[in-house]
Protein backbone atom coordinates (compact mmCIF):
# COMPACT_ATOMS: atom_id res chain seq x y z
CA UNK A 1 0.00 0.00 0.00
CA UNK A 2 1.44 3.33 -0.76
CA UNK A 3 1.71 5.56 1.58
CA UNK A 4 0.91 9.82 0.82
CA UNK A 5 3.40 12.28 2.20
CA UNK A 6 2.19 15.57 2.83
CA UNK A 7 4.82 18.58 2.91
CA UNK A 8 4.08 21.81 4.49
CA UNK A 9 5.95 24.89 4.44
CA UNK A 10 8.05 25.55 7.26
CA UNK A 11 6.00 29.55 7.47
CA UNK A 12 3.05 27.63 7.27
CA UNK A 13 3.67 25.18 10.39
CA UNK A 14 4.90 27.64 12.75
CA UNK A 15 1.70 29.96 12.32
CA UNK A 16 -0.55 26.48 12.87
CA UNK A 17 1.96 25.93 15.46
CA UNK A 18 1.61 29.51 17.45
CA UNK A 19 -2.18 29.98 16.90
CA UNK A 20 -2.19 26.88 18.52
CA UNK A 21 -0.25 27.48 21.37
CA UNK A 22 -2.13 31.32 21.61
CA UNK A 23 -5.52 29.31 22.11
CA UNK A 24 -4.05 27.26 24.76
CA UNK A 25 -1.72 30.68 26.68
CA UNK A 26 -5.03 33.04 26.93
CA UNK A 27 -4.76 31.79 30.76
CA UNK A 28 -1.39 32.76 31.26
CA UNK A 29 -0.74 35.80 28.98
CA UNK A 30 -2.64 37.72 26.38
CA UNK A 31 -1.91 36.60 22.77
CA UNK A 32 -3.39 38.59 19.92
CA UNK A 33 -2.91 37.32 16.27
CA UNK A 34 -3.04 40.46 13.73
CA UNK A 35 -2.08 41.16 10.23
CA UNK A 36 -2.52 43.67 6.89
CA UNK A 37 -2.87 42.04 4.21
CA UNK A 38 -2.55 45.06 0.92
CA UNK A 39 -2.98 44.60 -2.81
CA UNK A 40 -3.68 46.80 -5.99
CA UNK A 41 -2.98 48.15 -9.39
CA UNK A 42 -0.01 49.91 -10.22
CA UNK A 43 0.85 52.00 -13.00
CA UNK A 44 4.45 53.32 -13.93
CA UNK A 45 5.33 54.95 -16.78
CA UNK A 46 9.02 54.63 -18.48
CA UNK A 47 10.50 51.63 -17.02
CA UNK A 48 13.27 49.63 -18.01
CA UNK A 49 12.69 46.29 -19.28
CA UNK A 50 14.47 43.82 -21.12
CA UNK A 51 17.67 44.68 -23.22
CA UNK A 52 17.16 48.42 -22.40
CA UNK A 53 14.04 48.82 -23.93
CA UNK A 54 11.53 51.50 -22.08
CA UNK A 55 7.84 51.75 -21.45
CA UNK A 56 4.99 51.87 -19.19
CA UNK A 57 4.00 48.83 -16.99
CA UNK A 58 0.54 48.10 -15.30
CA UNK A 59 0.48 45.07 -12.49
CA UNK A 60 -0.92 44.11 -9.61
CA UNK A 61 0.57 46.13 -7.41
CA UNK A 62 2.05 44.55 -3.64
CA UNK A 63 2.38 47.02 -0.26
CA UNK A 64 2.21 50.09 -2.22
CA UNK A 65 -0.10 51.71 0.96
CA UNK A 66 1.96 49.24 3.44
CA UNK A 67 3.14 45.89 4.28
CA UNK A 68 1.39 42.95 3.88
CA UNK A 69 2.74 40.95 7.33
CA UNK A 70 1.47 38.42 9.40
CA UNK A 71 2.20 38.42 13.15
CA UNK A 72 1.54 37.46 16.61
CA UNK A 73 1.93 39.82 20.14
CA UNK A 74 2.16 38.65 23.79
CA UNK A 75 1.73 40.23 26.59
CA UNK A 76 2.10 38.75 30.48
CA UNK A 77 1.69 40.40 33.63
CA UNK A 78 4.38 39.62 36.13
CA UNK A 79 3.22 41.88 39.07
CA UNK A 80 4.26 45.03 40.41
CA UNK A 81 3.60 47.27 37.23
CA UNK A 82 6.16 44.66 35.62
CA UNK A 83 5.63 43.09 31.97
CA UNK A 84 6.99 40.00 29.69
CA UNK A 85 6.10 41.15 25.87
CA UNK A 86 7.01 39.95 22.83
CA UNK A 87 6.32 39.91 18.99
CA UNK A 88 6.59 37.92 16.05
CA UNK A 89 6.03 39.35 13.00
CA UNK A 90 6.73 38.81 8.71
CA UNK A 91 6.04 40.13 5.45
CA UNK A 92 4.72 39.40 2.55
CA UNK A 93 3.80 40.38 -0.75
CA UNK A 94 -0.17 39.43 -1.34
CA UNK A 95 0.28 39.56 -5.31
CA UNK A 96 2.30 36.65 -5.72
CA UNK A 97 2.24 35.56 -2.18
CA UNK A 98 6.00 35.39 -1.29
CA UNK A 99 7.18 35.98 2.02
CA UNK A 100 9.75 38.98 2.91
CA UNK A 101 13.44 37.84 3.68
CA UNK A 102 13.74 34.87 1.62
CA UNK A 103 13.00 31.06 2.48
CA UNK A 104 15.78 30.45 5.43
CA UNK A 105 13.76 33.55 7.20
CA UNK A 106 10.70 32.46 9.46
CA UNK A 107 10.04 36.08 11.18
CA UNK A 108 11.02 38.85 8.52
CA UNK A 109 10.32 42.17 10.20
CA UNK A 110 10.20 41.57 13.91
CA UNK A 111 11.04 38.66 16.41
CA UNK A 112 11.98 39.93 20.09
CA UNK A 113 11.49 39.65 23.34
CA UNK A 114 11.28 42.06 26.22
CA UNK A 115 9.65 43.85 29.41
CA UNK A 116 8.04 46.46 30.16
CA UNK A 117 7.27 48.46 33.53
CA UNK A 118 7.61 52.18 34.86
CA UNK A 119 11.80 52.29 33.93
CA UNK A 120 10.11 52.02 30.21
CA UNK A 121 10.62 49.09 27.84
CA UNK A 122 13.64 47.23 26.77
CA UNK A 123 13.82 44.52 23.73
CA UNK A 124 16.09 41.75 22.55
CA UNK A 125 15.92 40.32 19.25
CA UNK A 126 15.16 41.34 15.14
CA UNK A 127 13.35 44.54 14.78
CA UNK A 128 12.71 47.22 12.53
CA UNK A 129 15.73 50.14 12.68
CA UNK A 130 14.65 53.59 14.53
CA UNK A 131 13.86 55.32 11.08
CA UNK A 132 11.33 52.81 10.09
CA UNK A 133 8.80 53.46 13.04
CA UNK A 134 10.06 56.97 13.28
CA UNK A 135 10.49 58.42 9.99
CA UNK A 136 7.08 56.96 9.20
CA UNK A 137 5.47 59.00 12.09
CA UNK A 138 6.55 62.43 10.66
CA UNK A 139 5.62 61.16 6.84
CA UNK A 140 2.45 62.69 5.42
CA UNK A 141 2.08 59.36 3.55
CA UNK A 142 2.93 57.02 6.38
CA UNK A 143 5.73 55.69 4.03
CA UNK A 144 3.64 55.02 0.98
CA UNK A 145 5.43 53.49 -2.13
CA UNK A 146 5.52 57.40 -2.85
CA UNK A 147 7.20 59.24 -0.03
CA UNK A 148 10.12 60.37 1.75
CA UNK A 149 11.45 56.71 0.98
CA UNK A 150 11.39 57.01 -2.44
CA UNK A 151 13.89 59.87 -2.56
CA UNK A 152 15.90 57.69 0.29
CA UNK A 153 15.77 54.51 -1.79
CA UNK A 154 13.94 52.59 0.72
CA UNK A 155 17.07 52.99 3.36
CA UNK A 156 14.31 53.85 6.11
CA UNK A 157 13.07 50.56 6.29
CA UNK A 158 15.73 48.01 6.94
CA UNK A 159 15.34 45.62 9.83
CA UNK A 160 18.44 45.03 12.22
CA UNK A 161 19.18 41.16 13.60
CA UNK A 162 21.10 40.92 16.76
CA UNK A 163 19.51 43.90 18.46
CA UNK A 164 19.07 45.35 22.00
CA UNK A 165 16.36 48.44 22.29
CA UNK A 166 15.25 51.00 25.03
CA UNK A 167 12.37 52.99 25.27
CA UNK A 168 11.75 55.31 27.78
CA UNK A 169 8.47 56.47 29.94
CA UNK A 170 6.96 59.20 28.86
CA UNK A 171 8.19 62.68 30.48
CA UNK A 172 5.86 65.45 30.29
CA UNK A 173 5.94 64.71 27.01
CA UNK A 174 9.59 63.57 25.89
CA UNK A 175 10.62 60.15 25.54
CA UNK A 176 13.64 59.17 24.36
CA UNK A 177 14.56 55.94 22.81
CA UNK A 178 17.88 53.74 21.56
CA UNK A 179 19.04 51.00 19.72
CA UNK A 180 22.19 48.93 19.02
CA UNK A 181 22.70 46.05 16.43
CA UNK A 182 25.53 43.76 17.30
CA UNK A 183 27.70 42.98 14.51
CA UNK A 184 28.74 39.53 15.69
CA UNK A 185 32.05 39.99 14.21
CA UNK A 186 34.95 38.14 16.51
CA UNK A 187 37.89 40.91 17.74
CA UNK A 188 35.53 43.85 16.18
CA UNK A 189 32.89 45.98 17.66
CA UNK A 190 31.91 48.80 14.76
CA UNK A 191 31.99 46.10 11.79
CA UNK A 192 28.25 44.91 10.63
CA UNK A 193 26.60 47.09 13.73
CA UNK A 194 24.05 49.38 13.47
CA UNK A 195 22.37 51.60 15.70
CA UNK A 196 20.87 54.83 16.57
CA UNK A 197 19.47 57.29 19.16
CA UNK A 198 16.12 59.56 19.20
CA UNK A 199 14.02 62.30 21.27
CA UNK A 200 10.82 63.23 20.62
CA UNK A 201 8.05 65.28 22.45
CA UNK A 202 4.50 65.21 21.91
CA UNK A 203 1.63 67.21 23.17
CA UNK A 204 -2.32 66.75 21.84
CA UNK A 205 -2.02 69.03 18.73
CA UNK A 206 2.03 68.27 17.83
CA UNK A 207 4.60 66.50 17.77
CA UNK A 208 8.61 67.19 17.16
CA UNK A 209 11.67 64.55 16.40
CA UNK A 210 15.16 64.28 16.48
CA UNK A 211 16.69 60.97 15.24
CA UNK A 212 20.72 59.99 14.70
CA UNK A 213 20.87 56.33 13.22
CA UNK A 214 24.28 54.32 11.58
CA UNK A 215 24.90 51.38 9.36
CA UNK A 216 28.67 50.18 9.49
CA UNK A 217 29.40 47.54 6.05
CA UNK A 218 31.50 44.43 7.37
CA UNK A 219 34.73 46.96 7.44
CA UNK A 220 33.01 49.02 10.13
CA UNK A 221 32.77 51.78 7.03
CA UNK A 222 30.13 53.79 5.70
CA UNK A 223 30.27 52.97 2.08
CA UNK A 224 26.89 53.28 0.60
CA UNK A 225 24.41 55.72 1.25
CA UNK A 226 21.47 53.62 0.21
CA UNK A 227 22.88 50.42 -0.74
CA UNK A 228 21.61 47.84 -2.55
CA UNK A 229 18.72 47.27 0.08
CA UNK A 230 16.01 46.97 -2.63
CA UNK A 231 17.77 43.86 -4.62
CA UNK A 232 18.99 42.58 -1.50
CA UNK A 233 22.82 42.03 -2.63
CA UNK A 234 23.77 44.50 0.27
CA UNK A 235 22.79 47.01 2.53
CA UNK A 236 22.91 50.28 3.22
CA UNK A 237 25.90 51.79 5.46
CA UNK A 238 25.71 55.22 5.92
CA UNK A 239 24.67 57.54 8.79
CA UNK A 240 21.65 59.53 9.02
CA UNK A 241 20.29 62.60 11.01
CA UNK A 242 16.40 63.40 10.93
CA UNK A 243 14.78 66.30 12.21
CA UNK A 244 10.83 66.43 11.31
CA UNK A 245 7.60 66.96 13.25
CA UNK A 246 3.89 67.82 12.69
CA UNK A 247 1.27 70.13 13.66
CA UNK A 248 -2.51 69.39 13.77
CA UNK A 249 -5.47 71.95 13.69
CA UNK A 250 -8.48 70.71 13.83
CA UNK A 251 -8.80 68.70 10.60
CA UNK A 252 -5.68 70.00 8.67
CA UNK A 253 -2.65 68.00 9.38
CA UNK A 254 0.90 69.47 8.74
CA UNK A 255 4.05 67.40 8.37
CA UNK A 256 7.90 69.21 8.09
CA UNK A 257 10.96 67.44 7.81
CA UNK A 258 14.78 67.58 6.78
CA UNK A 259 17.27 64.70 6.49
CA UNK A 260 20.95 63.96 5.85
CA UNK A 261 22.62 61.02 5.21
CA UNK A 262 26.43 60.69 4.66
CA UNK A 263 28.93 57.91 3.35
CA UNK A 264 32.34 59.43 4.04
CA UNK A 265 33.82 56.20 1.99
CA UNK A 266 30.76 56.10 -0.54
CA UNK A 267 32.14 54.12 -3.54
CA UNK A 268 29.02 53.05 -5.50
CA UNK A 269 28.43 56.78 -6.28
CA UNK A 270 29.94 60.44 -7.21
CA UNK A 271 28.16 61.72 -3.75
CA UNK A 272 28.47 61.00 -0.37
CA UNK A 273 26.11 63.25 0.64
CA UNK A 274 22.35 63.40 0.30
CA UNK A 275 19.89 66.30 1.97
CA UNK A 276 16.49 65.39 1.67
CA UNK A 277 13.52 68.03 2.75
CA UNK A 278 10.13 67.54 2.66
CA UNK A 279 6.70 69.06 3.54
CA UNK A 280 2.76 67.71 4.04
CA UNK A 281 -0.57 67.82 4.80
CA UNK A 282 -3.40 64.93 5.84
CA UNK A 283 -6.69 66.71 5.56
CA UNK A 284 -9.85 64.80 7.38
CA UNK A 285 -12.57 65.75 4.68
CA UNK A 286 -15.39 63.60 6.34
CA UNK A 287 -14.15 61.02 9.18
CA UNK A 288 -14.11 58.05 6.36
CA UNK A 289 -12.31 60.09 3.42
CA UNK A 290 -8.34 61.45 4.45
CA UNK A 291 -6.72 63.92 1.32
CA UNK A 292 -2.73 63.32 1.30
CA UNK A 293 -0.43 65.84 -0.38
CA UNK A 294 3.40 65.76 0.18
CA UNK A 295 6.29 67.67 -1.67
CA UNK A 296 9.79 65.46 -1.19
CA UNK A 297 13.07 67.00 -2.50
CA UNK A 298 17.00 65.79 -2.42
CA UNK A 299 20.32 67.91 -3.22
CA UNK A 300 23.22 65.43 -3.39
CA UNK A 301 27.10 67.09 -2.75
CA UNK A 302 30.03 67.20 -5.44
CA UNK A 303 27.41 69.10 -8.17
CA UNK A 304 25.78 65.89 -8.57
CA UNK A 305 22.39 67.19 -8.96
CA UNK A 306 18.87 66.90 -7.76
CA UNK A 307 15.42 64.86 -7.71
CA UNK A 308 11.57 66.12 -6.78
CA UNK A 309 8.93 64.05 -5.74
CA UNK A 310 5.39 65.29 -6.08
CA UNK A 311 2.36 63.32 -4.87
CA UNK A 312 -1.10 63.37 -4.28
CA UNK A 313 -3.28 60.59 -2.91
CA UNK A 314 -6.28 59.77 -0.73
CA UNK A 315 -7.55 57.20 1.56
CA UNK A 316 -10.95 56.08 2.28
CA UNK A 317 -11.93 54.03 5.45
CA UNK A 318 -14.93 51.26 4.68
CA UNK A 319 -14.70 50.31 8.08
CA UNK A 320 -12.14 50.67 11.04
CA UNK A 321 -10.18 47.60 9.13
CA UNK A 322 -10.49 47.94 5.39
CA UNK A 323 -9.32 51.34 3.16
CA UNK A 324 -9.09 52.13 -0.24
CA UNK A 325 -6.46 54.15 -1.40
CA UNK A 326 -5.58 56.06 -4.43
CA UNK A 327 -1.98 57.63 -5.33
CA UNK A 328 -0.60 59.65 -7.90
CA UNK A 329 3.11 60.98 -8.10
CA UNK A 330 6.09 62.13 -10.17
CA UNK A 331 9.64 62.16 -9.61
CA UNK A 332 12.44 64.35 -11.98
CA UNK A 333 16.16 63.57 -11.97
CA UNK A 334 18.51 65.78 -12.85
CA UNK A 335 22.06 65.32 -12.84
CA UNK A 336 23.47 61.88 -11.43
CA UNK A 337 20.09 61.40 -9.37
CA UNK A 338 18.43 58.47 -10.12
CA UNK A 339 15.54 57.82 -8.04
CA UNK A 340 12.80 55.38 -9.29
CA UNK A 341 9.66 56.97 -8.72
CA UNK A 342 8.10 54.15 -6.40
CA UNK A 343 11.14 52.70 -4.61
CA UNK A 344 13.20 49.75 -6.39
CA UNK A 345 15.63 49.49 -8.74
CA UNK A 346 17.64 52.46 -9.93
CA UNK A 347 18.83 50.64 -13.35
CA UNK A 348 18.82 53.19 -16.19
CA UNK A 349 17.23 56.05 -14.18
CA UNK A 350 20.11 58.97 -14.37
CA UNK A 351 18.42 62.54 -15.07
CA UNK A 352 15.23 60.29 -16.30
CA UNK A 353 11.80 61.09 -15.31
CA UNK A 354 9.16 58.58 -14.42
CA UNK A 355 5.04 59.01 -13.07
CA UNK A 356 3.12 56.68 -11.36
CA UNK A 357 -0.74 55.96 -10.11
CA UNK A 358 -1.93 53.37 -7.94
CA UNK A 359 -4.86 52.55 -6.02
CA UNK A 360 -5.96 49.48 -4.07
CA UNK A 361 -6.91 48.16 -1.10
CA UNK A 362 -5.92 47.33 2.69
CA UNK A 363 -7.78 45.55 5.86
CA UNK A 364 -6.23 44.51 8.90
CA UNK A 365 -7.08 42.02 11.41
Amino acid sequence: MSKTVLKINPFVAAIILAATCAGTAQAQSNVTIYGRVDAGLDFQSNQVGPNGTRGSAVTIGGNNWGTSMFGFKGVEDLGGGLKAIFTLENGFSANNGTTNGGPSRLWSRRSWVGLTGDFGTVKLGRDLTLPSDLVWSIDPTGQQNLSSATLAKGRNWPQTDNQIQYISPSFGGFVAQGSYGFGGVPGATKDKSTGGVALSYSQSNFTVLAMYDFMNNANGQYSSLYGDSINGTYGPSSQEITIGGTATFDKLKLFAAWQAITASKAVDTPYTRANQSWLGANYMLTPAWTLIGAAYYTKLNNDSGNAQLYMLGANYNLSKRTLLYGSVGTVRNKGQADFQVEVGSSAGMIAQNQNAIYTGISHSF
